[in-house]
């Protein structure tokens, strides 16, 4: 039985019930901690939690216990950067395996040779902003981008959650329509209320793969464990090959 340390935002409502269910009939545990953060700064495109990572960490069950750590805010990445944020929490932590959203997302589309997106994000200017050098840096580009944070008036995680489906579902279509082709689109935000059924259905009515934060980070932490059926199985229902296919 392996164990997940899971850290979530203190504000966020939605993602670890979301991680959870994701997650759903995995033979694994998860210990699930929360931090606060200063909300100005991350607002302002930094991240820095309340209280600092060793006493964070120190939070979740001991080694024994944990053998990957999932920090649940895509943001965050992108603000520290996924060298400064694997640093951070390796040395809290050492000698355990650890990812986030953006980590898992850069994992998921470098796998499957995922180098163009469609991005939607809830954030302000300066985090959304953030994405395009943040995924270049990785060989991905956005193609075409869209935050519903001004037309939705989202402020808090909590908005965030609130966000119908069917909105997320419309304004996807509204972006690839006059878009050039994209390998895949990627909904950014663990807060966003978006189920695995959602994301499959989303996948069958845009003609692309749609990935998310969470659950980009849920097939990360299949594959970091060896569930690689539970992996490829996720991948399929969103239109992804087998790995052990598309090695063949």
């Amino acid at each position: 039985m392996k164990g997940i340390g899971l850290i979530a935002l203190s504000t966020d409502p939605v993602a670890e019930d979301a991680f959870k269910g994701a997650m759903a009939g995995a033979p694994l545990r998860v210990f699930t901690t929360r931090t606060g953060y200063d909300e100005e700064n991350h607002e302002a495109g930094g991240f820095i939690p309340r209280p600092d990572w060793p006493v964070l960490l120190a939070t979740l069950p001991p080694d024994d216990l944990v053998d990957v750590i999932v920090f649940l805010c895509t943001s965050a990445t992108i603000a520290l950067g996924n060298d400064e944020l694997l640093h951070r929490l390796s040395s809290g932590r050492p000698g355990l395996q650890y990812t986030s959203p953006g980590i898992a997302a850069i994992a998921m589309m470098k796998e499957f040779n995922i180098k163009r997106i469609a991005l939607l994000t809830p954030y302000g200017p300066t985090l959304h902003d953030a994405f395009t050098p943040y995924l270049a840096r990785y060989g991905i580009e956005v193609v075409v981008d869209l935050s519903l944070a001004h037309s939705m008036s989202l402020v808090s995680d909590d908005d965030i959650g609130r966000v119908p489906v069917n909105r997320i579902l419309t304004e996807l279509g509204h972006l690839l329509r006059n878009a050039k082709p994209v390998d895949a689109v990627f909904v950014s935000c663990a807060a966003f209320s978006v189920k695995r059924s959602d994301l499959v259905e989303m996948t069958g009515v845009l003609g692309c793969p749609v990935l998310a934060s969470v659950h980009s980070t849920a097939w990360h932490v299949l594959d970091l464990i060896g569930e690689h059926g539970l992996r490829d199985e996720f991948a399929s229902d969103l239109g992804l090959p087998r790995l052990a296919d598309a090695q063949i």
